[in-house]
């Protein structure tokens, strides 16, 4: 769960994150209470219709509740007039480097979850393909600048507009209904208790925690469901992009530029000589937005698209090197003269890696493990152009996470800074 102020109310907070679950509105109470059971839930919001009520269940900490009025994110999109008026919506709210994630299929809501940014492109391709199978047309609609391929904008005013919808309440606590008994003897005393213990079992005994490969296992596949594209296909795929662009625009110079696993990249010009206006008149359309700085010597534009390739994948892991065999390969023979271990350098050309790291930071309990476990460690590779189709030999263990190009002032050349993770099995 992930809680969100709310402007000018100091005691109330928007809450994204709950678990939603669909039951008939007749005999709703008993309902409510069975899936607040399954999902040990204290609160809970419900959205009705005439057939069907749709709630949403949560166990918020007292620390995060006390003195506090939770509202359900969730459920005030899916009461928005446009919401209601399509098949399906996906609404999308960036928040720094995570997404808030809410799917609304005919009133009803469905997902409501918060991810990484950069794991936001697998979790989309699931949603389509599932209204796609359900023959559900979907609309996306979101706020925030590394969104693509939105549909229609969205404001996070629109959460705002119903200060009452969305009021997460407290699960009623079921009590028992004991009536007196005046004239009934033992026998009947002890029967009584005995039908109430038969209709009031006690709960089952909690699920035991899940084990270190169980862990494991679930680490792998959050790691593999992400954005790690294959750097060997990535990075000469952006170099060849950034071939293509103009580096000299109406008295402006290419200065930098950055670029993530996904998105567009971003490039900053430096004055040359020319002004504001003859660059925004001369700007292409697939430049912009153009921000200009306040300093008056720098701007920055939209750059290209960062393409979609080959993702990095366990099924190549027989063709990975080892930690040691990755340094090897990595060395050329100038490089085997270097003093540093981490650091391998050769002619401005520098590649750095860090050790491996374990995918999971908790210790195993002895006997915990069964085989080698997948361990990733960070790399950085310092180079210039000239030298960027070496990327291109980097082995199929190593994903890129950003790549960044400096013009560099001294004349020797357009300098790029790769930087991402490499897995080997230890």
């Amino acid at each position: 769960m992930h809680f969100e102020t709310i402007p000018n109310e100091k005691k109330a907070r928007l809450v994204f994150g709950l678990d939603w679950r669909a039951y008939a509105t007749k005999g709703a109470a008993g309902e409510r209470r069975r899936y607040a059971d399954e999902l040990d839930a204290t609160h809970y919001v419900e959205i009705r219709s005439k057939e069907e009520t749709v709630a949403g269940f949560c166990a918020p900490e007292p620390a995060e509740r006390k003195g506090l009025k939770l509202y359900s994110a969730a459920a005030r999109v899916a009461g928005l007039d446009r919401v209601r008026a399509k098949p399906a919506v996906l609404v999308l709210v960036q928040d720094g480097q995570r997404v808030h994630v809410i799917l609304v299929v005919r009133g009803a809501v469905r997902i409501d979850q918060t991810v990484s940014l950069n794991a936001l492109e697998a979790c989309r391709d699931t949603l389509e393909d599932e209204c796609a199978k359900d023959r559900v047309s979907l609309v996306t609609i979101g706020y925030g600048a590394d969104l693509p391929g939105l549909d229609e904008p969205f404001t996070p005013a629109e959460l705002l507009r119903g200060k009452s919808v969305g009021l997460v309440r407290k699960v009623p606590v079921k009590v028992p209904k004991f009536i007196p008994l005046t004239v009934i003897a033992g026998t009947v005393i002890y029967l009584g208790i005995e039908a109430l213990a038969y209709f009031n079992p006690p709960p089952p005994p909690p699920a035991p925690p899940p084990t270190y490969m169980q862990d494991y296992q679930a680490a792998i596949a959050r790691t593999f469901n992400g954005t790690v594209p294959l750097a060997s296909a990535l990075a000469p795929a952006l170099m060849d992009a950034f071939g293509k662009q103009e580096t000299n625009v109406a008295g402006w110079q290419f200065e930098k530029a950055s670029c993530a696993a996904t998105g567009f990249c971003s490039i900053t010009f430096k004055r040359e000589g020319g002004t504001y206006k003859e660059f925004d008149a001369r700007a292409p359309a697939e430049m912009r937005p153009v921000v200009f700085d306040p300093n008056g010597l720098h701007l920055q534009v939209k750059g290209p698209a960062v393409p979609k390739v080959q993702k990095l994948s366990l099924a190549g892991e027989k063709r990975w090197p080892s930690a040691q065999s990755l340094i090897k390969q990595l060395q050329t023979d100038p490089q085997r003269l270097s003093t540093k271990p981490d650091q391998l350098m050769s002619h401005g050309y520098v590649v750095t890696l860090r050790p491996p790291q374990r995918l999971l930071a908790r210790q195993p309990n002895p006997g915990e493990i069964s085989g080698p476990l997948l361990q990733a460690g960070d790399w950085t590779i310092e180079g210039y152009m000239w030298q960027s189709r070496l990327l291109e030999k980097l082995p199929d263990n190593m994903a890129l996470d950003s790549l960044e190009l400096e013009l560099k002032a001294d004349g020797s050349g357009v300098h790029f800074t790769a930087k991402g993770k490499y897995y080997v099995f230890q």
